[in-house]
């Protein structure tokens, strides 16, 4: 994609003194767009959407601010303003959509409608036209003149069509409402396949990672445990138990094959009870037979969360030795009481690991080591993951068992609320 169009623009520093102001005209590529004056001697300045912290419009006039706090005004573009603004969010949504990992998986369909967003507060967000694109793992909204957004369908706490208003109303696990509409004659096919892929992906679940780790429970339990851990989300012991108390034995029994990291996190066990300890797995898709496999410990006591990642375990290899690490977060950063705050904390953890596919870099790193990593834009803008990070205390990592309890009683003070 690239595309110009003759304007007038400016340019301030953070401190509101006008820099440039000139007429020239913008030229739009697909990961960013240059702006340059007038004459061919003028080569005018690159901007990679990866350098945008904030971006709209208003009253014909399109503005955008810097992370390096540069504010930028781009005025009189005359007739051609609506094509501009078009232009402009098609090439940026289609940087977000890679930049912020709203894709997953393969497309599967594509159908143009209305959509409305609520707080869960019921407080209006957004809405518009836009395109809904289909993918294996999530919806991606695309619309014309605002930033893309997706839903992840392992946040899905529910989803009901109307099919007397033709509409469709998703509910996600943060509260947050979506509402889809006006799809005319394509409304079926869209139920068709949404259902499809929602269908699809519970029905993977339970054949391609539940059944082969606890084959002999039967279906509808492995269905109940397949909508409570969609991707690998952590669900509590309890919960669990709730379903089957065998299943639950199987599940720490599955999850601790390694009896080094069974060792360290007892540790970890001992001060917290069912309800606080969480448990994932997925399927490992990098390694044949192998799963993601990993836990959580919420110690609002000691105003933290605590989780860590096993090391991989591959079927008929026996136990990995790989070192694994722990990492421990506040559960609030300021002042309250931690208990109310828990939920809110696993929601996050949650949310960074299966939008990320488990990567843990972005979850604590600083942002200099990550400064040429595809998460770049992630962490600076996927509010979930900004908390996580600006929650991080520190990580444990020793092969020894007595080592690593002491780095784990030198680590817990420093969350502690003062």
């Amino acid at each position: 994609m690239e595309v110009s169009y003759n304007l007038r623009y400016k340019k301030s520093n953070f401190s509101n003194k006008l820099l440039i102001d000139k007429e020239g005209e913008v030229i739009i590529y697909s990961k960013g767009f240059r702006l340059k004056g007038k004459g061919a001697a003028d080569k005018g300045e690159l901007i990679n959407f990866s350098e945008i912290k904030e971006f709209y419009y208003r009253d014909e006039e399109i503005i955008f601010v810097t992370f390096n706090k540069e504010k930028y005004v781009l005025c009189d573009s005359g007739s051609m303003f609506n094509n501009l603004l078009v232009d402009i969010y098609k090439a940026r949504n289609e940087f977000l959509v890679d930049a912020l990992f709203m894709k997953g998986g393969k497309l599967k369909a594509e159908f143009e409608g209305e959509f409305q967003r609520l707080s869960k507060f019921a407080k209006l967000i957004n809405k518009g036209k836009a395109k809904f694109k289909l993918y294996e793992k999530g919806i991606v909204i695309v619309p014309e003149t605002q930033d893309a957004f997706s839903l992840h369908y392992d946040f899905v706490n529910f989803h009901e069509f109307d099919e007397m208003e033709y509409s469709l109303k998703i509910v996600m696990d943060d509260g947050v409402n979506v509402f889809f509409s006006k799809l005319g004659n394509d409304f079926e096919f869209f139920q068709e396949r949404l259902n499809e892929l929602l269908g699809g992906m519970y029905e993977t679940l339970v054949n391609e990672t539940f059944r082969e780790a606890f084959g002999y429970f039967n279906a509808v339990t492995l269905l109940k445990l397949a909508y409570k851990m969609r991707g690998g989300k952590g669900v509590s012991l309890k919960d669990i138990k709730k379903m089957d108390a065998d299943l639950a034995k199987e599940v720490e029994e599955f999850i601790f094959k390694d009896e080094i990291a069974k060792e360290k996190l007892s540790y970890l066990a001992g001060m917290t009870d069912e309800y606080s300890t969480f448990y994932g797995i997925a399927k490992d898709k990098t390694v044949e037979g192998s799963f993601i496999k990993w836990v959580m410990y919420a110690i609002p006591a000691k105003n933290t969360v605590a989780i860590s990642i096993l090391p991989r375990w591959v079927e008929g290899q026996g136990e990995n030795t790989e070192q694994h690490e722990t990492y421990f977060y506040k559960i609030i950063i300021e002042q309250g009481d931690p208990a109310q705050k828990v939920e809110d904390k696993i929601q996050e953890m949650n949310q960074a690991l299966l939008v990320l596919n488990f990567a843990k870099d972005p979850c604590y790193k600083d942002k200099r080591e990550l400064k040429h990593s595809p998460y770049q834009y992630a962490i600076r803008k996927l509010p979930y993951l900004r908390i996580l990070r600006k929650s991080f205390v520190g990580k444990v990592a020793s092969a020894d068992v007595k080592e690593w309890k002491k780095q784990v009683d030198e680590i817990l003070p420093k969350a502690i609320l003062k």
